[in-house]
């Protein structure tokens, strides 16, 4: 059988587990639950002891007592401090509130329960006791879930991160390509013969080896730093791919150079 003693080492534990996890992701906004001296938990304990052990309502009591048993203000409390932290704590689940309304009221219970039992440890060991397993039972469900919190934040962090180093890296690649694109519109209009390229194929399959000697000679320089190493394209046709199938269209110089340097073939031929 443990002592309060005990009991209340171990809830102590608990509460820098809960503490020290806190301050690891967003819940830390309701650290200021666990000080003892918490302003809404001691105007919930000053609350209740006006409630049940003010002169009025234990006259009130007595007299009311069938059996002229005395009024117990202690188990009087117990018996409604109980109940509210079971609506307290079950019904934000069953409504299907959000993990973190789940936790704030489970830590706001356990913190007011635990500072009870302590305020009536001295009047009633037992009561205390019970005060005592309800609050260490909640405070295990705040680390659980306080955890899980914790892995969450930081496993979000960490995308955030690796978004962020994508695009950035996605920008670098993008700059480097931009190079390339506009050598070859540089090539489009120095190459393209008096009447116009044939075809943009016939553009390419002329400009190509210029152009991917330029793409080997070329270290690709951003912000006075080599990227080269970010190119995708191997060897030629998969150059030629590129641009036949994508840049003709999607990049706005390249679509204009051959607009205005290939051919328009008449219509009936």
């Amino acid at each position: 059988m443990f002592s309060l003693a005990e009991v209340c080492d171990e809830i102590s534990r608990q509460i820098r587990e809960v503490s020290g996890q806190l301050s690891m992701c967003e819940w830390s906004i309701y650290a200021e639950v666990l000080d003892e001296n918490c302003p809404a938990i001691q105007e919930e304990l000053t609350r209740m002891r006006e409630k049940f052990w003010s002169p009025s309502t234990v006259n009130s009591e007595q007299q009311n007592q069938s059996n002229k048993e005395l009024y117990d203000p202690i188990q009087k409390c117990w018996e409604s401090l109980d109940y509210c932290i079971f609506q307290e704590t079950f019904f934000p689940i069953i409504k299907g509130l959000s993990i973190d309304e789940i936790f704030s009221s489970h830590l706001i219970c356990a913190s007011l329960v635990y500072q009870w039992g302590k305020s009536i440890a001295s009047d009633n060991e037992h009561i205390a006791s019970e005060a005592f397993k309800l609050a260490s039972s909640l405070f295990d469900k705040c680390i659980g879930m306080v955890w899980f919190k914790a892995y969450v934040d930081k496993k979000n962090k960490l995308s955030k991160v690796r978004v962020k180093a994508g695009k950035k890296g996605g920008d670098s690649k993008a700059e480097v390509y931009k190079i390339i694109q506009e050598k070859f519109v540089e090539l489009i209009y120095q190459y393209a013969p008096e009447e116009g390229w044939k075809s943009k194929v016939a553009a390419v399959n002329e400009l190509i080896d210029p152009l991917w000697s330029f793409v080997e000679d070329s270290d690709f320089l951003v912000k006075e730093q080599s990227k080269k190493y970010r190119l995708a394209y191997s060897d030629k046709i998969i150059l030629i791919d590129a641009i036949l199938n994508r840049w003709a269209t999607k990049v706005e110089s390249i679509r204009l150079a051959f607009d205005t340097t290939v051919r328009k073939k008449r219509k009936g031929n």
